[in-house]
């Protein structure tokens, strides 16, 4: 019989004495009925079944029931035992045989394509399977309890892979693409260059270390921390836009792999052939989850970041640490303009907000907020400026050097950084494929973080959906668009980093108040101090943290215990007006920005920022006390 409440399948034998007005002997077939079906002791069991026709006019009896409808291995449909450890496996396999006893009501109609569709099924259970065997991460966004953790690698190790993480993303040449444009497009010395593009780095940075602190208490990746702040429906589109960000990205680094190859063979290699190699070594890393992006991270970082020195060391005489913002831009044009490129620079770095708690799930509960704030900063904050500072020293360069700024006009930025590599002939071109590395690490984390974002749309994205397949979507959906916007970087950049920049900043103030101003200690109530909790089937001992942290992390899948999020989503539709009001782009530029210089000023992610911070507070008190649908639920 079938228990309903376990989901476990006791093995007994069935069996069916209908006369099957399908295929003859040897064919395959499958019938689908709601039927009643007795069992060897005489009990009757009402079960919707599928009976599948085998050689010897024999038939397999299949127990479907939605919920018996997650399997990860075809090995756990005649264990027992696994069964009962995994409750979502469903009954599979049942031998019937003929019987003169035994009698089913209804008639039976045979179905063939059911059959092709089970052996798809069980063709794709051993190729998960046949994966698993490589190591395959098949976590996805599940939380990684304490225990876990803390029975895992010792805190330095967890620091170290952290470190050599951060290095291969933010040390290369995505990072450095960026910071371009200060003099290239907005026109601005070598100062107003370089005291945007550190502050606004800087700031982005901030925004990215605060979103980080989440992840060793709570063990959850970052958009699933959304849903304690902006509820279950409106983290799917936080999760949007994270997934958005994170394919921009990865265009602009395919983009910049076929730049350099194009240059450094004098355009015998086409663009479009470095476009295919990042994206195939991407999907090749990343498809086998966390443990082969650290490692890839880890030998990628040190000999790109050798590279980026030597390119400081070949290109240093060059630069142009004297050039002085256009003389064609009134005051006002060139204050808009260094607006504009703060902007860009804190996209950079803020684009990370969406991400850092992806990779600090492992770091002990315990680990203190400051540190694990303090370690993101400057992880992000090093290698950043390491490439950023170098790569306004080098437009700084191109805009008094021909022969860089011919290499720019031709190939875009990898043009212009195999023309600062030219004196160095042979050497500096090998150098330049060693950066190309980098573009293929900074990839990596985009698309790994990817497909742990698109699992927060639905929960059977998660449940039935591999991370891997995932992933393989996602590479597919950046090298389609890299292909299309190959001949637009610079557009690309200058559209797109500021719009970053917009919703990381709204993300965090909310994120902030809601912590700082519903979320006291003081506030934790009985609930989250219980016993112990259910979290995925699983019995959770009641954490010796709850005390310490004003949210129920349990709860990370109970959309019923989980805030509405009316306010949180309201704010942040005000913020996105008020970022519309100050946005500059080519596109369109808001009322507000219009009013600053000729070309107007990037002003969006102060405005935006300005307005949901102002919000939020006013809309979710109002929320808890008068809301029809709030019983003052702050995700305890």
């Amino acid at each position: 019989m079938i228990d309903q409440e376990k989901g476990v399948f006791q093995n007994k034998k069935y069996s069916v004495d209908d006369e099957f007005d399908g295929p003859a002997v040897g064919d395959n077939g499958a019938v689908n009925q709601d039927r009643d079906v007795w069992g060897e002791q005489g009990e009757k069991q009402d079960i919707d079944t599928k009976v599948i026709m085998t050689d010897g006019g024999s038939a397999e009896l299949v127990y479907e029931e939605e919920k018996f409808s997650n399997v990860d291995d075809e090995d756990d449909y005649d264990d027992e035992e696994k069964n009962k450890k995994n409750p979502q496996a469903f009954a599979h396999n049942i031998t019937t045989s003929s019987s003169s006893s035994n009698t089913c009501s209804q008639s039976l109609e045979i179905l063939p394509g059911d059959s092709r569709r089970t052996r798809f099924a069980k063709r794709f259970a051993k190729f998960n399977r046949k994966l698993d065997s490589f190591g395959v991460e098949s976590r996805g966004i599940g939380r990684v309890m304490p225990e876990e953790r803390e029975n895992g690698a010792s805190a330095p190790r967890n620091i170290l892979k952290l470190i050599f993480l951060w290095m291969g993303a933010a040390c290369g040449l995505s990072s450095m693409s960026g910071f371009f444009l200060g003099p290239l497009v907005f026109e601005l010395g070598f100062k107003d260059t370089m005291t945007a593009g550190i502050f606004g780095a800087l700031v982005g940075c901030f925004v990215a270390a605060y979103a980080s602190t989440f992840g060793p208490r709570s063990g959850l990746r970052q958009m699933v921390i959304s849903r304690f702040m902006f509820g279950w429906w409106p983290a799917k589109g936080i999760a949007f836009l994270n997934v958005i960000t994170l394919l921009g990205w990865s265009v602009v680094n395919s983009v910049t792999g076929g730049q350099i190859l194009a240059a450094i063979s004098n355009s015998k290699i086409p663009l479009e052939v470095g476009i295919v190699i990042i994206t195939v070594v991407s999907l090749l890393v990343t498809v086998f989850g966390i443990r082969y992006v650290q490692m890839f991270e880890a030998y990628a970082s040190v000999p790109v970041a050798c590279s980026f020195l030597l390119l400081y060391i070949c290109a240093g005489p060059h630069f142009d640490v004297s050039l002085p913002t256009a003389a064609t831009l009134t005051p006002a044009t060139a204050r808009g303009n260094w607006l504009s490129f703060f902007s860009v620079s804190f996209g950079v770095t803020a684009a990370w907000a969406g991400v850092t708690s992806d990779y600090f799930i492992d770091f002990p509960e315990s680990t203190p907020r400051w540190s694990t704030f303090a370690l993101t900063f400057f992880c992000i904050l090093t290698p950043t400026m390491f490439v950023g500072i170098l790569g306004m020293c080098i437009a700084s360069g191109a805009m008094t050097i021909p022969e860089w700024s011919d290499g720019y006009a031709q190939y875009g930025n990898g043009g212009l950084l195999n023309a600062a590599f030219s004196r160095w002939h042979g050497g500096g071109k090998f150098l330049l494929v060693v950066m190309f590395i980098s573009l293929v690490s900074n990839n990596i984390i985009n698309t790994y973080s990817t497909a742990l974002s698109t699992q927060v749309w639905g929960d059977w994205i998660y449940r039935k959906i591999p991370t891997w397949s995932l992933v393989v979507v996602s590479v597919i959906v950046y090298f389609v668009c890299a292909i299309a916007g190959r001949n637009t970087l610079a557009p690309i950049l200058n559209n797109f980093l500021p719009m970053i920049g917009y919703w990381a900043i709204l993300y965090v103030v909310i994120m902030l108040e809601e912590s700082i101003l519903f979320h006291r200690k003081s506030q934790l109530s009985s609930s989250s101090q219980e016993a112990s909790s259910i979290d995925n089937g699983s019995l959770e001992k009641a954490e010796s943290s709850s005390k310490k942290d004003t949210y129920n992390w349990a709860n990370w899948n109970d959309r019923t215990k989980l805030p509405v999020g009316a306010a949180a989503l309201l704010s942040f539709l005000i913020g996105i007006a008020g970022a519309v009001l100050g946005m500059c782009q080519v596109y369109y530029v808001g009322p507000v920005a219009r009013l600053v210089g000729d070309w107007g000023a990037d002003l969006g992610m102060w405005l935006g920022a300005g307005f949901a911070g102002v919000t939020f507070p006013v809309l979710r008190y109002l929320e808890l006390e008068f809301a029809p649908w709030s019983d003052k639920r702050v995700s305890k």
